[in-house]
């Protein structure tokens, strides 16, 4: 049987047959191509709706915000954080703190401190990300969609919910105003994997304070609090921590020799390198 026949035998006795070939022929193409359908309409939608940032414009953030935010971020690699458990974490720690502070009047006036900006990261990028950047931005204040051609950087951005970006030309620097819930930590890692970003660094707050630091283990709070003054801008000359449990809303002082035996409290220690 020639293959003329051949063919025309199996498209006749097997219409599937043709539309299997086809299907085959279009996927075959399209690998060769190096571009898949779904992959071209991702790296479409990948760009960001930004504006332009003037100046820094961080949004308000509670207390219990705030240490909500800082806890989950330790606990997870993901690049935003859930929404719902922060906002039931932090209502669970503002009243774990109204407690501590109505048993405790001597730690009331102690708050949390920020040790940088929320949503904020400082990119460093080689020339030809940062005309990209400053070229698509210019002067305008109306939103633009970031499409700068690297196509890792714009999905990251995307991803991270990137809002607004300030271009520094005298340093090179993009500063990133990104999402509420973006992780910080996890964004600047992924931002240095990325080819153009020499480096990608939290936009840190100078000096030192008093702060807050927990962590919730087996039903049980663990809390310190460092209370810090003198010369605090140049790093707080004098320092001093209170160890508290809190469970089941009973708040328990511990004394600080104790509090270093005990491994929740070791580990929030190391991780803010207090002594």
């Amino acid at each position: 049987m020639s293959w003329r026949l051949f063919h025309h035998k199996m498209r006749c006795d097997n219409p599937f047959m043709t539309m299997r070939v086809c299907f085959a022929s279009i996927c075959f193409l399209l690998a060769v191509s190096g571009v898949s359908l779904s992959t071209q309409a991702w790296v479409a939608d990948a760009a960001p709706m930004v504006v332009r940032a003037e100046s820094p414009n961080p949004p308000e953030v509670s207390e219990a915000a705030l240490l909500a935010h800082r806890i989950l971020a330790r606990e997870s690699d993901a690049l935003l954080l859930d929404e719902k458990r922060r906002r039931e974490l932090a209502r669970e720690i503002e009243d774990m703190l109204k407690r501590l502070r109505y048993a405790h009047p001597e730690v009331a006036k102690i708050s949390a401190r920020a040790a940088h900006l929320p949503g904020v990261l400082l990119l460093g990028v080689k020339p030809g990300l940062f005309r990209a950047v400053a070229d698509l931005l210019q002067d305008k204040n109306e939103p633009v969609a970031l499409r700068t051609g690297n196509a890792a950087f714009d999905a990251l951005n995307a991803k991270l919910g990137l809002k607004a970006v300030r271009p520094y030309r005298h340093t090179g620097v993009l500063v990133m105003h990104l999402s509420e819930r973006a992780n910080v930590g996890a964004g600047r890692r992924a931002y240095r994997k990325i080819a153009g970003v020499e480096y990608a660094e939290s936009d840190a707050h100078l000096g030192d304070g008093s702060d807050i630091e927990a962590a919730k283990t087996g039903g049980v709070w663990h809390v310190v609090i460092r209370k810090a003054w003198g010369d605090c801008p140049s790093g707080c000359i004098y320092k001093k921590l209170f160890f508290f449990t809190v469970k089941e809303g009973q708040v328990e002082r511990v004394e600080p020799a104790r509090a270093v035996d005990t491994l929740s409290f070791r580990k929030l220690l190391w991780i803010r390198r207090w002594r």
